[in-house]
């Protein structure tokens, strides 16, 4: 049956106390696409979803790289379970990237120092033979599979923040984000009548034109109140939109404490376990178990 499953670590050992990270399966029609793989535990569900399922191999999506998305990864691709790796290839846009920090100071090889040094948890599997690696940013609005598609970010805001994080003269946040996690890579499944947004630990800015064209969201940033609150005001008056947090981060950062149950939305929290959205449901009706909000 297709669906996404959104996993959770309510049975890990230390869960509470653990940030375990997101990992979403994408399961629709024969073919398996996995959204962030954040800890080994997760990895090793998706092991077994597999086998179970009759999976030899998948393609794996990273929205960033930060840790609690991507540790799960290499065990992913150890156990050669990943075919194709899509990812941010910053190398690809070098000098791209060079022209927009704009500092006589800066060579295409000091670029290029700071990019591996920055993503180098990403530029350590370049070796491996096992995977495929792609770049999303030449891959934005092209079908993964026939119902997933790689939305964004757009290409000139990725660069532009990213150019702003290799600047020394400059930050590196947007809207309280780290620039790596303001541009996370979205994902849009789309099946029937169904439109899902996934998005790592997008900011807002970088996800506003899209959301009004889904109604399944993934909650940026593990639930985060700011973009919660911007994203809900965004869709004030449609009631018939479902909200997904994947919080596995225990006490570690927070997560979603701040929206938690919150009355009035349609919402389902990894804290509660897994999440089994049925793509062949309507929306209003897609998610098993209760909702968390005023439902």
């Amino acid at each position: 049956m297709p669906n996404i499953n959104f996993l959770s670590s309510k049975h890990y050992t230390n869960a509470t106390t653990t940030n375990y990270g997101d990992c979403v399966l994408i399961d629709i029609n024969g073919k398996l696409v996995i959204y962030d793989c954040g800890s080994i535990e997760h990895a090793n569900e998706v092991i077994k979803y597999m086998k179970t399922n009759n999976y030899e191999k998948a393609i794996l999506i990273l929205s960033h790289q930060d840790a609690d998305h991507f540790m799960g990864v290499p065990h992913l691709i150890e156990n050669n379970k990943i075919s194709h790796l899509y990812t941010l290839l910053l190398l690809k846009h070098k000098d791209k990237l060079l022209e927009l920090i704009g500092d006589n100071r800066k060579t295409r090889e000091s670029v290029t120092k700071n990019i591996t040094e920055i993503y180098n948890n990403i530029y350590s599997l370049s070796n491996n033979t096992n995977v495929i690696l792609c770049d999303t940013l030449t891959s934005i609005n092209t079908l993964i599979t026939p119902h997933v598609k790689i939305l964004g970010p757009d290409i000139n805001y990725t660069l532009e923040a990213v150019a702003k994080a290799l600047d020394s003269r400059e930050g590196d946040t947007i809207n309280n984000e780290t620039i790596i996690n303001a541009v996370s890579t979205q994902v849009s499944v789309t099946f029937n009548n169904t439109k899902v947004l996934l998005c790592g630990d997008s900011c807002f800015d970088a996800i506003e034109e899209v959301i009004k064209d889904h109604n399944h969201i993934q909650l940026p940033h593990h639930g985060k109140e700011q973009q919660a609150l911007k994203i809900w005001a965004t869709n004030y008056g449609k009631n018939d939109i479902i909200y997904y947090v994947s919080d596995n981060t225990g006490s570690t950062i927070g997560g979603s404490d701040k929206i938690y149950k919150k009355p009035g939305y349609k919402m389902k929290n990894t804290r509660d376990g897994q999440i089994l959205c049925s793509l062949l449901l309507s929306s209003s009706a897609s998610i098993a178990g209760n909702l968390g909000g005023d439902e």
